[in-house]
């Protein structure tokens, strides 16, 4: 398989998600409980040929897929195009610890986990939301305190000490208040081990990157979403407070304190113009910021359930055009510690 060909399936699977076997579905969820969750936090991390790819599975666009995952003499394969198939590899999963880890962290690639902490978002309120997000908090996990955050990843570290973290999560009361509770896991986690500790939040006070920094984080990732500012009011009406101005000013002050190439933003293909993105990526990557572009998907839970998911062409158009600018202002993302380098949410590492 060519590059160009492997960049195509990826762009599908993660566009269109994946009809699982009901058979081998039920064996999976034996192994992994949380195999059928819905939502973009839990959905199912795999390898293909060498690369990190996130799938939704649970999504009921899921059941409509072109691609069929099926199990073969004791193997896992993914069935595409005209006949063809190839094997999907699920990661292994994490040793239980008995704490709240177990229910928080999921592995995205064989030294990434990734863990959202908070389901509760200050704009996760009527007329407020995103209206992309899926994230529905349940009975069992709203704020999980740092503390619990804490010693269950120490836990987790006593049985295996060789993970990259991703944290975030809904913001909590605001982005100030989500700044310190995420500075107040990383301190308690550097007391243990000084692996990479990526961190996705809304922009905070500019003081408090530099907080970040200084609690042990790694690298930092600031979504922007929506390019055009008039449509991120219309998508997004509780965050779109946050002015845009300002998230260029925790980006240039990002990109200050925490180098050139490890400061991300994403941004949703498939609900607004691409030209737009395209346009906003180029003034991303003259900062040193690094963009990843994550396609629309209709997660059930998600006020834009009944749109059309992102056209893979579409996002292999912004991706192609973006890995040009990357390649041209010398920013790897494999560089960058934990989701980014992960990449297996985007296109981006597929295009080195």
């Amino acid at each position: 398989m060519t590059c160009e060909q492997l960049r195509e399936l990826k762009a599908g699977l993660l566009c269109y998600g994946v009809n699982v076997d009901p058979e081998v579905g039920e064996a999976l969820v034996k192994a992994r409980p949380y195999f059928y969750d819905k939502g973009f936090v839990h959905a199912i991390n795999s390898n293909v040929l060498g690369t990190n790819i996130c799938v939704s599975v649970a999504e009921a666009f899921s059941g409509r897929s072109p691609y069929t995952m099926y199990e073969e003499g004791g193997e896992f394969y993914l069935h595409y195009g005209d006949g063809e198939k190839t094997k999907i590899r699920l990661f292994d999963d994490l040793p239980k610890t008995g704490t709240v880890i177990d229910m928080l962290a999921r592995p995205h690639s064989d030294k990434v986990i990734s863990l959202w902490p908070s389901l509760v978002c200050c704009y996760d309120r009527p007329g407020k939301k995103c209206k992309f997000c899926s994230i529905k908090p349940t009975e069992e996990q709203g704020i999980v305190p740092a503390k619990d955050v804490v010693e269950g990843l120490c836990a987790l570290f006593l049985k295996n000490d060789t993970y990259e973290m991703n944290i975030g999560g809904g913001t909590v009361e605001n982005p100030d208040r989500m700044a310190d509770y995420l500075a107040e896991i990383c301190r308690g986690v550097r007391k243990f081990t000084n692996n990479a500790i990526s961190l996705e939040i809304a922009p905070p006070t500019l003081s408090k990157i530099a907080m970040l920094k200084e609690a042990g984080a790694d690298s930092l990732i600031i979504n922007l979403e929506i390019a055009n500012d008039t449509l991120r009011h219309e998508i997004c009406p509780g965050k779109s407070s946050i002015k845009y101005s300002h998230y260029y000013d925790c980006y240039r002050e990002g990109v200050r304190v925490f180098g050139r190439g490890n400061v991300s933003c994403v941004f949703v293909i498939g609900i607004q113009d691409p030209e737009d993105v395209i346009a906003e990526c180029e003034k991303l990557t003259d900062l040193g910021v690094i963009p990843t572009l994550i396609p629309f998907k209709a997660m059930d839970d998600c006020e834009f359930r009944d749109r059309p998911n992102c056209p893979k062409e579409e996002l292999l158009y912004v991706s192609g055009k973006l890995g040009e600018m990357l390649a041209k202002k010398e920013l790897y993302p494999e560089r960058q510690k934990g989701c980014t380098k992960c990449g297996g949410c985007s296109l981006e590492t597929n295009y080195w």
